[in-house]
C-alpha cells in the first residue's frame, strides 16, 4: 500500500512539473514556406554608346581651292562688234559657317581690254577685216581694277557608305565696282562674270570631291569590333556587349569644323556566364536627327544570403531584454527565410516568462537614399497569434515589433560603395583605338524578390558610357 501512494505521489510530480515547463513553452506550428525558386528573368536592354566626331573642314576647301587655277582668262574676237580680252585673279579665299552650311567666300578682280568695229569686210582678203576706225576702251588697266565677290555654299550629310555626302553650289557672283560702257551700252562686266561662273562650278564639284573623301566607315568598323565584348565585374558577374546597328547624327557645322557622332546600338546584360555570341558584319547605316543621352541602364539581381543576413541579425537582437509589468522577455536568436507574396519569414527564439519560438512576417524594403534594407510591417504570423491569443497575450505589443524592426535593419552603403568603384573601375578600358570612360552615376534597388536560397535585390545601374579615339 505505501508502495502504491509512493509510486502515485511521483507521479503527480512529474505531471505538475510537465505541466508548468508546458505552460511556459510556445511553440507554434512554423508556417508553409511557398515560396519561388528564382527571380523573375531579366531582359536585355539596348544601350547606345556614344563616339562624337570633330574634324576641321578647312584643309579640305582651302586644297579644293588650290586645285582651280588662279587666274581665268578669255577672250572673243569677232570682226566687227566688241572685241575683247580678259583676266580674272582671285585675291582672297574664306570659309566660314551659318545655318548649318559651309560657306566659301572668294574675292576677285579683274581687267578686260576692248575694241569696237562698226564695219567688217572679206573683199579684200580671205579673212574678214575692220574697215572702219577701230576704238578702244578697257577697265582694270592703269586703274584700280573691278572687284568681284563670289559666295559658294556646302551642304552636308552622310550617304548609307558611311561617307560625307555633299552639294556644293553658287550662292552669289557679284560685281561691286562693274565696268560698264555707255557709249556702247556694253557690260563688260557681265561677259567675266560669264566666264568666271564657268570656272567656279568646277570648284563647287572640286569642293564636292575633296569633302566626299571623308568617310567614317574605318571609325565604324573599328567600334563595331571593338565593343562586341565582355566585362567582368567582380561579385556580379559579366556584363556583355553585343552590338545591334550603328548610326550616324546628321552633320553639324560651326567654326569651319563638321561635329557628328558615331552611335552604336547594343543589346547589353549582366549574367555568370563569360561567353556570347559574336556579331562579326557592319550593317546598314541609320542616320539619327540628333545625338541621345551618353547615359545607360543596366539591370542586374544582387544576391544576399538567408544564413549571413540571419547572422547579422542575430547579432544585433541576441541578449535584448524586454520588461513587461509581470513578465519579460530576451531575444535568444533570429533567422530569416523566404515567403509568398514577397514577404520574409522572421523566426525569433526567445525565453524569459515564457520560451520558444515566434514566427513573424515582414516586407522586405530598401531605402535607396540612406541604403538601408529593412523589415517593415512586422506582424505575427496567424499560427503564432492564435498560439498567443491563447497563452501568453502579453506578447503582443508594439515594444517587441521596434525592436525586432530595429534589429533587422541592415545599412549596405558599404557594399554599394564597393559595387560602384568595381564597376567604374572595370568600365576604364582601352580597346584597339578607342577609349572606353565609364562611370556609374546611381544604383537603385527597383524591387525585392524573397526566394527559397535567397533575398535577390534587383537593381538599377545607371551609368555614363564614352567611347573616345
Amino acid at each position: 500500500m505505501n508502495f502504491f501512494k509512493s509510486k502515485a505521489g511521483s507521479l503527480l510530480i512529474v505531471i505538475h512539473l510537465f505541466l508548468i515547463f508546458s505552460c511556459g513553452t510556445i511553440k507554434p506550428e512554423k508556417p508553409i514556406e511557398q515560396v519561388i525558386e528564382n527571380p523573375p528573368v531579366l531582359a536585355p536592354i539596348t544601350t547606345e554608346i556614344v563616339v562624337p566626331i570633330e574634324m576641321s573642314l578647312t584643309s579640305y576647301l582651302t586644297q579644293a581651292n588650290a586645285k582651280i587655277p588662279k587666274f581665268t582668262r578669255g577672250s572673243d574676237k569677232p570682226c566687227s562688234g566688241i572685241r575683247y580680252d580678259y583676266e580674272f585673279q582671285k585675291d582672297s579665299f574664306n570659309i566660314r559657317t551659318s545655318n548649318n552650311k559651309l560657306l566659301s567666300e572668294l574675292h576677285g578682280s579683274y581687267w578686260i581690254k576692248m575694241e569696237y568695229c562698226a564695219s567688217c569686210t572679206d573683199l579684200l582678203s580671205s579673212k574678214p577685216i575692220c574697215i572702219s576706225p577701230i576704238i578702244p576702251f578697257s577697265c582694270g588697266i592703269k586703274e584700280d581694277k573691278p572687284q568681284i565677290r563670289i559666295r559658294l555654299s556646302t551642304e552636308l550629310g552622310i550617304s548609307e557608305n558611311y561617307s560625307l555626302q555633299t552639294k556644293t553650289s553658287i550662292d552669289e557672283l557679284k560685281s561691286l565696282n562693274p565696268c560698264e560702257v555707255t557709249l556702247f551700252r556694253f557690260d563688260a562686266t557681265e561677259e567675266v562674270i560669264k566666264e568666271v561662273r564657268k570656272t567656279l562650278k568646277k570648284q563647287c564639284e572640286e569642293t564636292d570631291k575633296q569633302l566626299e573623301t571623308i568617310s567614317f566607315q574605318k571609325d565604324a568598323k573599328d567600334l563595331w569590333k571593338n565593343m562586341n565584348q565582355t566585362i567582368q565585374i567582380p561579385y556580379l558577374g559579366f556584363i556583355h556587349f553585343e552590338p545591334l546597328s550603328l548610326a550616324l547624327v546628321k552633320p553639324r557645322l560651326e567654326n569651319n569644323k563638321l561635329y557628328t557622332t558615331l552611335v552604336l546600338n547594343s543589346r547589353t546584360y549582366l549574367n555568370q556566364n563569360s561567353t556570347k555570341p559574336v556579331s562579326t558584319e557592319l550593317p546598314p547605316l541609320k542616320i539619327l536627327a540628333k545625338a541621345p543621352k551618353d547615359t545607360f541602364e543596366l539591370f542586374t539581381d544582387f544576391e544576399l544570403n538567408y544564413d549571413s543576413l540571419s547572422t547579422l541579425f542575430s547579432e544585433q537582437i541576441t541578449g535584448k531584454k524586454l520588461d513587461f509589468k509581470k513578465n519579460h522577455i530576451e531575444f535568444n536568436s533570429a533567422r530569416i527565410s523566404g515567403l509568398d507574396q514577397n514577404k520574409i519569414l522572421l523566426t525569433i527564439q526567445f525565453s524569459g516568462t515564457k520560451n520558444g519560438i515566434l514566427y513573424l512576417q515582414g516586407t522586405p524594403t530598401f531605402n535607396n537614399e540612406s541604403k538601408i534594407l529593412e523589415l517593415s510591417n512586422l506582424t505575427y504570423d496567424l499560427k503564432t497569434k492564435s498560439v498567443l491569443l491563447k497563452s501568453a497575450s502579453w506578447l503582443f505589443s508594439d515594444r517587441i515589433y521596434t525592436e525586432l524592426e530595429k534589429a533587422t535593419k541592415l545599412d549596405l552603403t558599404s557594399q554599394f560603395n564597393d559595387l560602384k568603384k568595381g564597376i567604374d573601375k572595370n568600365l576604364q578600358r582601352k580597346s584597339g583605338d578607342f577609349s572606353l570612360l565609364g562611370k556609374t552615376h546611381d544604383i537603385r534597388v527597383i524591387a525585392i524578390f524573397p526566394t527559397i536560397n535567397f533575398l535577390y535585390l534587383r537593381t538599377c545601374l545607371k551609368a555614363q558610357l564614352t567611347v573616345k579615339q
